[in-house]
């Protein structure tokens, strides 16, 4: 009987131990996604805009602000500044039709490249 109930403790601890780590797994693995799809946006809109390294810093600081002011994250709000970016929008423009995107998106439940 208490080797029985030394399995079943030496179980139980195994089976939390893994569930801790799988979920710790997932997190980090997420995070890295997370800032891939971040770089993958920033970068297109470097391109598509030729903004230098110091102005596209300057943007993600100012998007990551927006999106904190909108409840969003920082990457789906350089999503939807990057579909008005490819349409030759200025600065100005963009920061305006982006910020209504992500409300109407937050809104609806779509995507900011389906609202816009």
């Amino acid at each position: 009987m208490k080797e029985f109930l030394g399995t079943i403790a030496n179980t139980a601890r195994w089976q939390l131990s893994s569930s801790f780590l799988h979920g710790a797994i997932g997190s980090i693995q997420s995070a890295i996604n997370y800032a891939k799809e971040l770089n993958d946006s920033l970068t297109s809109i470097q391109i598509v805009t030729q903004k230098s390294d110091e102005e596209m810093a300057k943007f993600a600081e100012s998007a990551n602000r927006a999106a904190k002011e909108l409840s969003t994250t920082t990457n789906r709000y350089t999503q939807a500044s990057l579909i008005y970016f490819q349409q030759g929008l200025n600065a100005e423009e963009v920061e305006k039709r982006a910020a209504i995107t992500v409300k109407m998106a937050n809104i609806t439940g779509d995507t900011a490249e389906t609202v816009s």
